[in-house]
Order: structure tokens, then sequence, then C-alpha cells
């Protein structure tokens, strides 16, 4: 079965000037999105490295809702990149981590956020 992995980045998060509340923010707006869009996530969100955060949402999940909402509820000078795998996954222990999980579809949302923030891409998605 296929998952959709999505990372997360904020850019230019080392020139925040309120970092420490951008971050307290990020873990309330990680938390409502979990409850909010709990049917069609198959590993909650939460903050992995840094500023950055991943989730894992079910097959033909609406990914695309999932960044409107972080749009609409973090402040308008935030900005993010998003990397977006989707395939299958090799660890799906859901009892477990999303950082914990592991499979193409993560790896393939690694390199996609990888390539969005070298290219400076809000956007990349990679299929297999």
């Amino acid at each position: 079965m296929c998952y959709i992995t999505m990372i997360f980045d904020l850019k230019n998060s080392k020139n925040i000037e309120n970092r420490y509340e951008v971050q307290k923010l990020l873990i309330n707006v990680l938390k409502k999105c979990n409850a909010t869009f709990n049917d069609i996530i198959a590993s909650p969100f939460l903050i992995t490295l840094g500023d950055e955060w991943e989730g894992l949402l079910q097959q033909d999940a609406p990914y695309d809702k999932i960044i409107s909402f972080f749009r609409e509820n973090l402040p308008e000078n935030i900005d993010f990149y998003t990397g977006i795998g989707i395939g299958e996954i090799s660890i799906n222990d859901f009892e477990l981590t999303v950082n914990q999980l592991d499979g193409p579809s993560f790896h393939l949302a690694r390199k996609a956020i990888k390539y969005a923030k070298k290219n400076h891409c809000s956007l990349v998605i990679l299929v297999s």
C-alpha cells in the first residue's frame, strides 16, 4: 500500500527574531492538525529536526488540504518548504512515531525536501 510522507521545513528559520515563540506556535499547530485531520493521518505530524516537521498520510489523502492548513495557521511572515514522497513503506508499526518509520515514501520525501531547499521551490513531490 502506498502512503504520502510529508516533510516541511521553515524557510530562513535561523533569521526569525521570535524563533522560540514560533516553535511553540508550531507545536500547537501540529496538535491542531493531527486532531483536525485524524481520519487521513496514518502517523501524526511531529517536529523531527530543528524547524522541520513530518507526518504520514493515508493513500490518496488530500495533502493539499494539509499544506493549506499550515499556511492558514502559521503567521503570514512564516514560510516553509514542502517535500512529499508517495510510495510504499517498509516499517509500518503505527505504534511508532513517524520518525521511526521507514521505506521508499520516506526516502522520496527526504529527497524532495532537500531538492526544494537547494532550488528554492516551495513544493516538490516525488512518486515511486
